[in-house]
């Protein structure tokens, strides 16, 4: 695995930033020249665990901050999420049952579940009053776009 990052971006932990977020995304994924599915998975993780983290790692209203940090391996690309809120680990939260119904599902906590379903794997530890995920993202056949 690489060692140092090829991109970082910060954050506040705030929704405005979201956009700020999109656009680094599409950068990144152009310049590692992602296929569009990739690009997708990757989109869909950093924006749900940035939305659980602005709106759960701060219930005391202080401000946050979150850093963002990627590389690309020959065999995948890894993301490293850290952000100085409360101590939270998905990789150990209990997703909640699936409703048997439309009718039966709520709006909300679907966010781990779908980066569960989208990242390779999650790594997570809690180092100098931090969450650090670690999100792994393997190549798959046409995942590496050719121009």
């Amino acid at each position: 695995m690489a060692t140092e990052p090829f991109s970082q971006l910060v954050l506040r932990a705030d929704l405005e930033e979201l956009s700020r977020l999109e656009s680094w995304l599409g950068t990144l994924s152009r310049e590692f020249l992602l296929s569009p599915l990739l690009a997708y998975r990757l989109d869909i993780c950093l924006t749900e665990l940035m939305t659980n983290v602005i709106g759960y790692a701060f219930p005391d209203g202080t401000a946050g901050t979150v850093a963002i940090r990627c590389w690309r391996d020959p065999d995948q690309i890894v993301v490293r999420m850290i952000d100085d809120g409360a101590p939270f680990d998905p990789t150990s939260y209990v997703s909640p049952d699936l409703p048997k119904s439309l009718a039966e599902a709520t709006v909300g906590g679907w966010g781990v579940r779908l980066v569960r379903q989208y990242a390779d794997e999650l790594c997570y530890r809690r180092s100098a009053d931090a969450n650090q995920l670690t999100l792994v993202f393997r190549w798959l056949a046409g995942d590496v776009s050719t121009g």
